[in-house]
C-alpha cells in the first residue's frame, strides 16, 4: 500500500510512526517526492470513429501510451506516468467520447540505498 502525503518532515515522520504501529504493516518509510519513482496508471475506453482513428493514434504516441484493446467500437488506451502526466493525457483523450476510466492512484518505490 502506498500512502502519499504532502507535508513537512515532522508530519511525515509522525505518519510513519503511526503506520508502523498498525497490524499488518511490514514497513513504512518516508522519502521526499523528488526521490524514488512514483507512477499512476489509467485505462481509458474511448469511442473513436474510423475517420478519427489516426487522431487517436497521434494522442497515444504523444503520451507514450498504448492501445491495449483495439476494439473497433471502443479501443482501450493505457496511460502511465506521473499524476500530472496522466491527467494531461486524460484531458487530451476528452476530444473523443470517453466511455470509461479506471485509474490506480499513485504507486511509489523509494530509491535503492547502494
Amino acid at each position: 500500500l502506498t500512502v502519499m502525503i504532502h507535508s513537512d518532515e515532522a508530519t511525515a515522520d509522525r505518519a510513519v510512526k503511526h503506520l508502523q504501529k498498525m497490524i499488518g504493516v511490514r514497513e513504512a518509510i518516508a522519502f521526499p517526492a523528488g526521490d524514488g519513482v512514483a507512477r499512476e496508471l489509467a485505462l481509458v475506453k474511448v469511442r473513436a470513429p474510423a475517420e478519427r482513428y489516426g487522431e487517436l493514434l497521434d494522442v497515444v504516441h504523444l503520451y507514450h501510451a498504448s492501445i491495449v484493446d483495439d476494439s473497433p467500437e471502443a479501443p482501450i488506451v493505457e496511460l502511465t506516468g506521473s499524476e500530472a502526466f496522466v491527467l494531461s493525457g486524460l484531458r487530451a483523450l476528452e476530444r473523443f467520447e470517453v466511455l470509461e476510466v479506471a485509474r490506480t492512484g499513485t504507486v511509489a518505490l523509494a530509491p535503492s540505498t547502494s
